[in-house]
């Protein structure tokens, strides 16, 4: 059974309406929403549905995330630390909506991440793979494209057990989504010009169903 995680954005904003009184520093849903076309139609639709920043299926990066199918035995960042306490109220409904089949809740700021992923110098592979694939990984260094983690019937010996190492590209697309996201809530217009700064400001919160 395949696992998927979910993903949604909070940014850390100051709010009230009294001027007399403190502000109030919390976390805010940043989430893009959209009319649910099937709320009305079947049960339990919801109204509004998010359209989420990130939602591939990759392995190697849940592992390194929370320790999610790792299957290459990679270093977990360990952000799996539970659902946030102090989540917004959109973010928290939609985790609940979830029920049972949420697991492994886990948050970071895009600070977090990055320093995190600037330890990468590498990801470690690990599965079956055909033996001319580990053959012509040993001689070119051109790792092999598909791999599983287990074989049989007819034509299993065509498979051998092989590790290797790769370029940490696992990240480039939820990073790239966190950055676009910030820059559109935090109107930073040229990407030139974003100096990190906001970076402690935004956060994602995830969990994964299988």
């Amino acid at each position: 059974m395949g696992c998927d995680i979910h993903v949604m954005v909070e940014v850390r904003r100051q709010y009230g309406s009294n001027p007399a009184e403190p502000k109030i520093t919390g976390w805010k849903n940043a989430d893009n929403w959209r009319f649910n076309i099937w709320h009305g139609i079947f049960e339990d639709e919801p109204e509004m549905e998010i359209k989420s920043i990130f939602n591939d299926r990759n392995y190697e990066l849940f592992g390194f995330l929370a320790g999610v199918r790792n299957y290459g035995h990679n270093p977990s960042f360990g952000f799996d630390r539970g659902f946030p306490e102090d989540a917004d109220g959109p973010t928290r409904s939609e985790f609940e909506s979830w029920g049972e089949d949420a697991h492994t809740p886990g948050f970071c700021t895009l600070a977090e991440l990055k320093e995190k992923v600037a330890t990468v110098k590498a990801v470690h592979r690990r599965g079956f793979v055909k033996r001319e694939d580990a053959q012509h990984h040993r001689e070119t260094g051109e790792g092999p494209h598909e791999w599983c983690q287990g074989v049989g019937g007819p034509g299993a010996d065509r498979f051998v057990w092989y590790e290797w190492d790769t370029d940490p590209h696992c990240f480039d697309r939820l990073l790239a989504a966190i950055e676009e996201r910030k820059r559109d809530i935090f109107w930073i217009f040229d990407p030139e010009k974003d100096d990190g700064s906001y970076d402690e400001s935004i956060r994602i919160v995830f969990w994964f169903d299988n």
